[in-house]
This record gives structure tokens, sequence and C-alpha cells, in this order.
């Protein structure tokens, strides 16, 4: 039964019971799980012997202690295990509650480094969520993480097939559902933010080719249901207002505003999925005429979002919980 691997937390619809079953009327049914984080070794002993190499520059060194601070500040850092069986149980528990398809906003891995790639992707096709039918991927800040970029490392796309900055793509599902996927990472080479140094890709953006490509492929996809998979956020008014906010940190993706213009030519009444802020997000959460939907930070809420689509092309949210 679903009710043993989850918890029912909310619904966007009021009148339907508490329970996790698929509705009867679903012609589709979506999961999202973002932010996962899932952790790597520690490299403690080469962290510190680069903190005090006297070839290291004030700035070098800032990158390095940031390093550390990002390493050991994993929820799960000192029991990885616990961390990949939990992550296993709630994709398991996917497949009890008739997923159709699963969407992961970004953040798979800590670190960016190759052996957290591996470790996730063994993880997905262990529980049978491997393969472009059933899953799709969009990059996090994480996950193309400029504080490693000094380790010779391979690219998120060396493990999934994911979007870049520039190209975004459009993925037709069964009953009418489309996916919208956008890396809203700034470019590495062209567009570094000032603030790279310490927090790599915090503040998001969206790219004009973005906007033209949503453009150039509206009549692609008239009449049928969006769905915009994007890691950065797009508002502010649904979390608290923190230290990590003030002078610009960790506020909604640059070129947002556009972006949503866009999407309302095709579908005003769209849903956009997304991470990056790990606060839980209210179900019935809604930012001008659009759904959205965050349920968190996975390590932290153990949260996921589930959305059935109907044959009338209607959508209802309902946030789960993993039980542990």
């Amino acid at each position: 039964m679903p009710q043993a691997f989850f918890d029912w937390i909310g619904s966007t619809d009021k009148q339907s019971p508490q329970n996790l079953q698929r509705r009867r009327d679903t012609t589709l049914r979506l999961a999202q799980i973002t932010d996962i984080h899932l952790p790597g070794e520690v490299e403690l002993a080469s962290r510190l012997r680069d903190l005090i190499s006297t070839k290291e520059s004030i700035g070098e060194l800032t990158h390095e202690l940031s390093a550390i601070s990002n390493e050991f500040g994993h929820q799960y850092r000192s029991s990885r295990q616990l961390y990949h069986n939990l992550l296993k149980k709630a994709l398991v528990g996917l497949h009890r509650l008739g997923v159709d398809h699963l969407a992961i906003t970004g953040d798979l891995v800590h670190c960016g480094l190759a052996a957290e790639f591996l470790d996730i992707r063994a993880a997905l096709e262990v529980t049978d969520w491997w393969g472009e039918d059933k899953l799709t991927v969009v990059p996090g800040n994480h996950d193309r993480f400029n504080l490693y970029e000094k380790v010779k490392a391979e690219r998120m796309e060396s493990f999934f097939p994911v979007v870049n900055p520039r190209e975004p793509n459009l993925k037709i599902l069964p009953s009418g559902i489309v996916l919208l996927e956008i890396d809203s990472n700034r470019d590495p080479v062209d567009d570094r933010h000032h603030l790279e140094q310490w927090l790599p890709n915090t503040v998001g953006r969206i790219y004009p080719e973005v906007i033209e490509f949503i453009e150039e492929n509206r009549q692609k996809v008239e009449g049928m249901r969006l769905v915009t998979l994007i890691h950065h956020h797009i508002s502010s008014d649904w979390y608290p207002r923190r230290a990590s906010t003030l002078g610009g940190l960790m506020e909604p993706a640059d070129g947002v505003d556009e972006l949503l213009e866009a999407l309302e030519l095709i579908d005003p009444y769209s849903i956009i999925l997304h991470g990056h802020k790990h606060d839980v997000m209210d179900v019935d959460y809604t930012y001008r005429t659009f759904k959205v939907g965050c349920p968190g930070g996975f390590a932290e809420s153990l949260r996921l979002n589930l959305i059935d689509f109907n044959t009338h092309g209607e959508a209802v949210m309902t946030q789960v919980q993993l039980r542990v």
C-alpha cells in the first residue's frame, strides 16, 4: 500500500479523501522531487592540504573554505548510506503510487562530482526510474558547482541527458502533457556572477535564447497542458526573509518576468515546478495565474509533489512525505 511509504500532507482538491491512491480519472501522474543533494565522500585531507598551501591567494583560500563548509554542511554527511536508503525507498514508493513520470528539478548531487552522479544514477536505475520516457532532470546549481572547478571532473552531461542554459527542450508526454526543461544556471564562461567565488549560481538567470525557443515552438504545443521544470525559484513571497536574502542572495532568477510572459501565451494556467529554496511551499500556492510547486529540499523535508492530470486537462497537486 502507498501509505506504507508516504504520508499525505495536503492537496489542491479539498473535496478528495486524504489518501494517496491514484485518482480514477487520472490519465497521467507526474511526481516532482527536488534538491536531493546526494552527498559523496568528504575529501577533508585534500581540502586541508589545499587550504594550507602557500601558493594560494586570498581568493583561492576563500574558495577552499567555501568548499569545506559546503561538504560538512550536509545533514546526512555522516550517514550517507542511510540517506541513500531513504532515497531508494522514496523512488520505489513512487511506483506503488502509480507514478508515470518522475521530474527532478535540480541539485541531484551536493558537490557536482562524478562519484555522486554515479551514485544517484545507480539509485534511479536499480529502482527502475532510468530512461527518458520515465525521467526528466534539469540541472541545479550544485550539479554545476564551480566550487570544485579546480578538480578535473566530467560535467553532468556525462551522466544525465540534460539541457544547458541557452538551449531548453520540450518533451511531450502521453495525454497531452508537455514538459519544458530549462537550465536556469548562469553560463560559467560568458556570464559569471560576482558571487561565483563563494556561492556559485546562487542567483539564476533565464537567457533570451530560452524566451526565443518558447516563442518559436509555441504552435507545436498549442492546446497541451504545459509543465515548466526549472531549478531556481521564480518568486519570493512564500518563504521567510532570512539573512541569505540580504544583498540579493537567494533571490528569484533574473529574467523571470520575461519567462512568465512567454509561458502565458502557451498556457496561462500552466504549472511551474522548481527547487533551489529548501523551504516547503504550500500546496495551494499560485503566482499570478500559475500553479507553482516546490516541496522543499528532500534532505531536510523528505517531501515530494504528485500532479494528477485528467481527461479534461485539469490538474490536482498533492504533497506527500516519506515515512521514516
